[in-house]
């Protein structure tokens, strides 16, 4: 069962790291992106697709009602169900933040913004958190959670598409970090929520 004390320990130092990085590494990494070679870019532009919340959704909603209606199979439609709610809850989280904050992308920096803009809409506006992020740390606090063994794996390959919107200037590495928090808090919140309520996610 998850403890209280983790979940608060994740937010701490997901809070910590977002505010250091905002007054000290966000303008020179964005700088330095900048000058980039096309062919890293274009590394990092295929790799960053795997962000996308929808690919999963497309693949998890029929397999949810393969399990479910056609298997049968009770533990593996509850495992689906947890990592869609996860995506689900941080998505929304990460869209009402993203308003609410109003952060210019690191391509205004170049007209002379940066920071925050209250409120805001639009692409240049909803930079934090980086919403590519939010669904790849998500999608792998969830898998670690169901399975363990694949948990190293699954971050590395979050951590590698959170990467790509730092290099690609789609986001600053501050937009990045509390990406990555809320999208492993909401997997944890989400499992602890499951222990309280009994519901099995594993093997018996």
């Amino acid at each position: 069962m998850f403890k209280q004390w983790l979940i608060t320990i994740v937010l701490f130092f997901w809070i910590l790291l977002s505010v250091i990085s905002y007054f000290y590494w966000d303008i020179p990494l964005a700088i330095y992106c900048k000058g980039l070679r096309p062919s890293v870019l274009a590394i990092a532009d295929n790799v960053t697709t795997l962000g996308d919340s929808l690919w999963y959704f497309i693949i998890l909603v029929p397999a949810f009602i393969y399990f479910w209606f056609l298997d049968k199979n009770k533990l593996w439609s509850k495992r689906i169900i947890f990592i869609l709610v996860s995506l689900s809850i941080s998505g929304l989280l990460n869209l009402l933040i993203k308003w609410l904050a109003g952060r210019y992308r690191p391509n205004m920096l170049e007209k002379g913004y940066f920071g925050f803009n209250y409120f805001g809409v639009g692409y240049d506006l909803n930079s934090f958190p980086s919403g590519h992020t939010v669904t790849a740390f998500s999608l792998a606090a969830a898998v670690s959670i169901l399975f363990p063994r694949a948990g190293i794996v699954a971050f590395i390959i979050a951590i590698s598409i959170g990467m790509t919107r730092i290099i690609l200037t789609s986001h600053y590495l501050s937009d990045v970090i509390a990406g990555a928090g809320i999208g492993i808090l909401s997997a944890m919140i989400l499992k602890y929520y499951f222990d309280r309520r009994k519901i099995e996610l594993d093997k018996k």
